[in-house]
């Protein structure tokens, strides 16, 4: 069980997550969706302990959460120049005994010995989450990883997912693209304001679009649709 305590992070004046309490079981997929600045990176970072809470708690399975716990695909990520993909998932050491690269480079399709300068952004997506493959963690975070990929791309990233919870991971993803999460999760959460403010089962996803955008659709009526 992943349990989160009164979790308030704040920059300044400005409060980023609003003491946030919430559980989440293990062995499941989970998707968080919200607006632009909602906070979904922040609670990400927070949980994989990279930032640290203005106060509250994060524990695993009774222990307070630790960087170790976790496997984190961030949405942009660093890549030093003049390194071929093999040369860059040297950096990281192996730690999950299934790994193997062989495969997993027939499956992704990812030239190994070319330059990262030279992959597109699909190509750098797969690179990087191999690195995080590398690694291995009960809890995976994979924060936009349907941002700017093709078809292909989303398709093997998801299969990926799927994996991941079959051999008994949980795993967070957070994305703008409602399809695949409706695809994958288990459960959404909406985050707005700094606080989980909807849950959706698996039941509800029909009803999500429609409570999530019907504002928005409202105030399309009364002016887009008068002034185009």
């Amino acid at each position: 069980m992943i349990k989160i305590k009164k979790l308030t992070v704040r920059y300044g004046e400005n409060v980023v997550l609003d003491d946030i309490n919430i559980e989440f079981p293990l062995n499941n997929i989970y998707g968080i969706v919200g607006l632009n600045g909602s906070g979904k990176t922040t609670f990400f970072n927070t949980l994989s302990t990279l930032l640290k809470s203005t106060s509250g708690e994060i524990y695993f399975n009774d222990n307070e959460i630790k960087l170790a716990d976790t496997g984190y695909l961030e949405t942009g990520n660093y890549f030093y120049s003049r390194l071929t993909g093999n040369e860059y998932l040297k950096i990281f050491k192996q730690t999950n005994a299934g790994f193997k690269l062989d495969s997993l480079q027939q499956f992704t399709k990812l030239p190994l010995d070319d330059l990262i300068e030279t992959y597109s952004t699909g190509m750098k997506k797969k690179l990087a989450l191999l690195a995080v493959l590398k690694q291995d963690k009960p809890v995976y975070l994979f924060d936009e990883p349907f941002n700017g990929i093709d078809m292909e791309t989303n398709k093997i990233i998801e299969l990926i997912i799927h994996a991941l919870k079959e051999k008994g991971r949980t795993v967070f993803i957070s994305s703008h693209i409602l399809d695949p999460l409706i695809r994958l999760c288990d459960k959404i959460y909406f985050l707005e304001n700094g606080k989980f403010t909807k849950t959706y089962n698996k039941e509800d996803y029909h009803k999500m679009e429609n409570e999530l955008f019907d504002d928005l659709k409202q105030k399309a009526k009364s002016t887009i649709f008068n002034s185009v």
